[in-house]
């Protein structure tokens, strides 16, 4: 169905004051996930807005840094709200990356938030690269495996340019679990050949359905292997099946500023150099190399523009009982 963006944005600021979510905060909330919608990602938008609403009243106090040594820093979130645990994170990366040259802060005991983009461009508008990834519970199998033992792991990454940063944001399963929480919840079927059930076979049942599967097979499996210790033992976080739940789940955000390895100008430049270089690429169809991040952002500008997104019928239901209160009703 189509509903006007301002209509979103009323139903769910209305959401937010149900769950006596601060007035101050609602705005980064209510803005982050309508920000997934609008660039395409349903599954990390207005439904995962109402899927999170449930936990906004459990948040037990501000976020905190409990260890700090140099570029590194761990905080307690204290079950905040994630898009608001997620802005403090940024801030911190970025205060050690202008002081020291680089932030790595790792974040636990938080809720959870929708699109990393949104961290990882906030960090390169400040002049810094920027890296953010989280865990979560044991979800994900290689390709081929049928027991999961490594969480989703999504990454984003984005680098300042003369522009607006180049930025990709990209789970390293080859659909996000997102996807499976609302087939079952639609009775919907899912993506082909991207969750296997208990025997490791692919399936399209999201009652059947046991793991996401990782994606680029052994390459993949390496890369989120990674996001998995980058997420989890750098900081002393669970890891794997250790990760039970979402006050467990381990956060990352890296901020690097370019002038600490001897660039002192010119980064930003370099960086549009290249992408202007890409742009010029074209595939053995002749058409031009897309660049990571690129389509979403057109997508959501073109809502802008519009003022309307088209979002399931249920989901639109589901955002109505939670700005009148009712967080339980799927």
């Amino acid at each position: 169905m189509i509903v006007p963006i301002e209509s979103l944005r009323e139903l769910m600021f209305a959401a937010c004051q149900a769950a006596s979510v601060p007035e101050g905060k609602a705005g980064c909330v209510v803005d982050h996930y309508l920000a997934g919608e609008l660039r395409g990602r349903a599954s990390h938008g207005v439904a995962k807005f109402c899927f999170e609403a449930q936990f906004f009243s459990q948040c037990e106090g501000p976020p905190r840094i409990v260890r700090e040594h140099g570029v590194l820093a761990v905080i307690d979130a204290c079950r905040e709200i994630g898009p608001i645990s997620a802005a403090y994170a940024v801030d911190v990366a970025v205060d050690k990356a202008g002081t020291l040259g680089a932030g790595v802060v790792g974040m636990i005991n938080t809720q959870r938030y929708g699109i990393l983009a949104q961290w990882s461009e906030r960090i390169a508008e400040r002049g810094f690269i920027a890296i953010v990834m989280n865990t979560s519970r044991a979800e994900a199998t290689p390709y081929g495996g049928r027991t999961p033992f490594l969480g989703v792991n999504p990454l984003s990454f984005a680098v300042p340019t003369l522009d607006e940063p180049a930025v990709a944001d990209m789970s390293t399963t080859l659909a996000p679990m997102g996807a499976l929480w609302e087939a079952r919840r639609n009775n919907g079927r899912l993506p082909s050949d991207c969750f296997v059930d208990a025997a490791g076979y692919f399936t399209d049942d999201p009652d059947a359905a046991r793991s996401a599967v990782v994606f680029g097979e052994h390459r993949g499996f390496a890369i989120s292997l990674l996001v998995q210790v980058l997420t989890g033992s750098l900081f002393g976080f669970p890891m794997g099946p250790e990760v039970a739940d979402t006050w467990s789940t381990g956060y990352t955000f890296i901020a690097l500023d370019p002038s600490f390895g001897g660039q002192v100008d010119g980064s930003a430049e370099q960086n549009s150099k290249l992408l202007d270089a890409i742009k010029g690429a074209v595939t053995r169809d002749g058409a031009p190399v897309r660049l990571p991040g690129l389509a979403s952002i057109q997508r959501a500008d073109h809502a802008l523009d519009a003022g309307v997104v088209d979002l399931d019928e249920a989901v639109y239901r589901r955002l109505q009982a939670r700005a009148a209160g009712d967080f339980a009703s799927d």
